[in-house]
């Protein structure tokens, strides 16, 4: 009988023993799912606008340049890209420069939207690079993405199409038409947030597309797990030196007056983000008031440091310096005044600009219309329009 119950208190103890540690197994895979769902939903992506913000032009300084100048160079600047195979940074960098309103006089110049066209709608890319080119527009893992510095007919930087999307007024319900099928811009945005890291090499255009879609965002986590929000996101971008990153720092600069542009719109900045953002420039643009030419302009070494043209061997001096000039006064044009330099700094650059893009011959035009489609929209926006808004002087015959 004893025998008997020490064995029945074995079992008991057994069958206590396996209950409590399937309690505890179960507690583990309960706060596991938990997790699991808090993670899920911290992977939710945030919400579009279903029309990006845009962010216009607020001054009107016609001692930077004179309505008749203005029209001068804009004129000089006409997308002249219509036939086989244009480079589809130019097509991109011409739409940004352009918008989508413009239409032009001249049988030799592209319209805003048949630049969008090309980018967009894959039976038009076919049609001007031929059937046998890979589509601009691919798929990966996280969706529907351009296509990144794999030969001319393929975009300049990662984001760059994009952003010009985003700037150019592109509703996020766009209808995007692919090799095979079709989707809208919506894919395109969703698959920048999925792929988007902080420490990708160029950030400068995603942090721009994010500023101008998404709807009220207080902060979100990538692929990688990382929480971020504006402030973070600002915060790299003042990390770096001045001068480091795509055309000597410009575009990091312009993002960040893009996100206190748009932050004055609905705020997606802390009043602590905001002021380290305001500081920062104020910081930048004591560097270039201080490293300006006597003729106006500035070069590589906008930030006071020794030049060093050692990775510039495809640029000429001239080419640097309208590519280093026109990009801060882009910039310049849409930042809050409180950042802005003296009015003699701006009026000098801006007669340098104006002088130098008249005497530069057509060939140095073409070659190096990317920058030069910075410079011109700075004089637009420093006369407070887009360039699409400037009446251009009619073409004279050859």
């Amino acid at each position: 009988m004893s025998s008997q119950r020490a064995s029945i208190n074995k079992k008991l103890k057994v069958a206590a023993f396996l209950c409590l540690h399937i309690l505890i197994v179960g507690a583990v895979i309960g706060w596991a799912a938990v997790r699991y769902q808090d993670w899920e939903r911290a992977k939710e992506l945030p919400a579009l606008r279903l029309n990006p913000l845009t962010v216009k032009p607020q001054y009107d300084r016609p001692e930077i340049v004179s309505d008749a100048d203005l029209g001068k160079v804009l004129s000089r600047l006409r997308p002249q890209f219509r036939g086989k195979q244009p480079r589809i940074n130019y097509v991109d960098h011409a739409l940004r420069f352009w918008g989508l309103e413009a239409v032009f006089d001249d049988p030799k110049s592209l319209s805003g939207i048949e630049m969008r066209d090309i980018l967009l709608d894959h039976r038009r890319f076919g049609q001007v690079w031929g059937d046998k080119t890979r589509p601009l527009l691919v798929r990966n893992q996280n969706g529907l993405r351009a296509r990144v510095q794999e030969g001319l007919e393929t975009s300049s930087h990662e984001d760059h199409t994009l952003a010009t999307l985003a700037e150019v007024g592109t509703p996020v319900d766009y209808p995007i038409v692919l090799a095979q099928g079709e989707t809208t811009l919506a894919e395109m945005i969703q698959e920048s947030l999925k792929s988007f890291s902080l420490n990708q090499v160029e950030y400068e255009w995603s942090a721009l597309v994010f500023a101008l879609f998404l709807d009220h965002p207080q902060s979100w986590v990538t692929s990688e797990g990382q929480r971020i929000n504006f402030d973070v996101i600002s915060d790299r971008i003042m990390r770096q030196k001045p001068t480091q990153g795509v055309c000597y720092g410009n575009h990091r600069l312009h993002a960040l007056v893009m996100i206190l542009r748009v932050d004055e719109q609905t705020p997606i900045l802390s009043d602590a983000g905001r002021k380290k953002v305001i500081d920062y420039l104020k910081s930048i643009t004591d560097r270039l008031v201080k490293s300006q030419s006597p003729e106006g302009f500035w070069d590589k070494n906008w930030d006071g440091t020794k030049l060093d043209l050692s990775t510039e061997q495809k640029f000429t001096p001239r080419a640097r310096r309208v590519l280093a000039t026109g990009h801060a006064m882009e910039w310049w044009a849409l930042a809050p005044a409180e950042v802005l330099p003296p009015a003699e700094t701006l009026e000098k650059a801006g007669k340098w600009l104006v002088e130098t893009i008249e005497k530069m011959p057509e060939t140095e035009i073409k070659n190096s219309f990317t920058f030069l489609s910075h410079a011109g929209r700075a004089l637009a926006l420093w006369r407070g329009k887009f360039p699409a808004q400037v009446a251009l002087p009619p073409l004279t015959k050859d």
